[in-house]
């Protein structure tokens, strides 16, 4: 059997024709920056060599918070919980929302 063919039903509806409702797609990528945004908390912290806990405090947050963050379940995203996350993990925090466009989210370390 080979998998490489296989497509996702939302594959298969779009190249049908089907095209998804608004709010669908943007439910879609409040899901996918919220797993970019946990990614990047994970791999600042180990880097930082922090525990959950740790982290927790920084963030006035309880560890089971913290997990949540990094498995992309804390949703939605607020405003505050970027600049929450610049201090604690000392980071800018850059979110780049494009119109119709691909969102992302960046960490870059603070300038020595």
């Amino acid at each position: 059997m080979n998998h490489t063919r296989w497509k996702l039903s939302r594959e298969r509806r779009a190249a049908e024709g089907h095209v998804e409702p608004p709010d669908v797609l943007a439910e879609r990528e409040q899901i996918r920056l919220a797993h970019e945004l946990g990614q990047l908390v994970y791999d600042r912290r180990t880097a930082l060599g922090l525990t959950q806990a740790v982290l927790g405090e920084r963030l006035g947050m309880n560890t089971d918070d913290v997990e949540a963050v990094e498995l992309g379940g804390m949703l939605p995203l607020t405003a505050d919980l970027p600049v929450r996350l610049s201090t604690a993990l000392d980071v800018t925090v850059d979110l780049h929302v494009v119109a119709k466009g691909h969102n992302r989210v960046v960490f870059d370390d603070h300038a020595a």
